[in-house]
């Protein structure tokens, strides 16, 4: 039996594929994306799934979406991820502007919940990438219907391109960095975070209330340090080298990339080293209290999978 009609944005991403998996026995699922070719043959062929290629940049209006189906719950994973070689502009049209167009849409068709995958980063980030996720957010919390953002820590696990999966890209070439003084930082396995969107959809579905902002972490923060030396005890066949990385150099290593996209005329947000050195650790233990549920991976079961 279905239960619920749900639009869901980023269906070909890591986290809309494992969400797709795990919804679309019991569910309807509409999906928007620009590539089809990632979403798994299984998922393509069922017969509760239905797929609409569209691209936020050339979408216009609500009409322009062309969706004819009911539509229960909109999820909006889908968005420019810090790190992306796109213009500023770009950046505020997919992350914010989506989320506002697709709020008109839920409004239009009078959904029962909208969801908005943003980042913790917004907590204290000043990229643009935060910026344009605080947009979004904003447009949510001024919105005439049930929303709930989901502020997620950085999602590590099987094919995402977290901080611990670029540490363990460097780990495989002999290498790593090594900081002196580092701060912890918050994670969250996809396991875990797909989990709180299933719960979520759970308790929408049932009339359940839910909360207008959720904090997705794991209570335990890490640092690289602590990473690198989970990877050490699980791949012991050679040493790697320490690269010490110290502020100074880091300036440098910023000055010089900038001034590489500069002559190449491409837009510069942020260091190729952001993801390493920028740290936010936050844990909010209401957030899962009010969905009942608790994370099930830590760091040791979820490095397990780097191998």
């Amino acid at each position: 039996m279905i239960s619920k009609s749900i639009l869901l944005t980023g269906g070909s991403g890591v986290i809309g594929r494992t969400l797709c998996e795990r919804l679309i026995n019991t569910h309807k699922i509409i999906g928007i994306g620009t590539d089809y070719s990632r979403i798994p043959e299984f998922i393509r062929h069922h017969k509760n799934f239905k797929f609409y290629e569209r691209d936020f940049l050339k979408i216009k209006s609500v009409d322009d979406l062309q969706i004819t189906e009911k539509i229960d719950i909109v999820i909006h994973l889908a968005g420019l991820v810090s790190g992306n070689n796109r213009s500023e502009e770009d950046y505020f049209k997919i992350n914010a502007g989506s989320t506002k167009l697709l709020l008109d849409f839920s409004f239009k068709n009078s959904c029962k919940a909208f969801a908005l995958a943003s980042s913790v980063s917004v907590l204290s980030g000043k990229s643009v990438y935060a910026r344009s996720k605080l947009q979004a957010e904003k447009y949510c919390s001024e919105a005439n219907l049930d929303t709930s953002i989901f502020r997620i820590a950085s999602v590590y696990g099987n094919g995402t391109k977290s901080f611990v999966s670029k540490l363990y890209s460097l780990y495989k070439k002999g290498i790593y960095p090594f900081i002196k003084t580092e701060k912890p930082k918050s994670l969250i396995h996809i396991e875990d975070l797909v989990q709180v969107l299933v719960t979520w959809v759970e308790k929408v579905s049932k009339g359940e209330s839910v909360l207008p902002v959720y904090v997705i972490s794991h209570p335990e923060s890490v640092t690289i340090r602590e990473v690198v030396g989970m990877f050490q005890g699980q791949n012991k066949g050679f040493r790697r080298l320490p690269i010490p990385v110290f502020n100074f150099a880091v300036s440098i290593f910023d000055q010089f990339y900038q001034f590489q996209r500069k002559l190449r005329k491409l837009p510069f947000h942020s260091s190729p080293l952001t993801p390493l050195l920028h740290s936010i650790e936050i844990y909010d233990a209401v957030s899962w209290n009010q969905l009942g549920i608790k994370p099930n991976w830590d760091l040791r079961k979820g490095i397990s999978q780097y191998k």
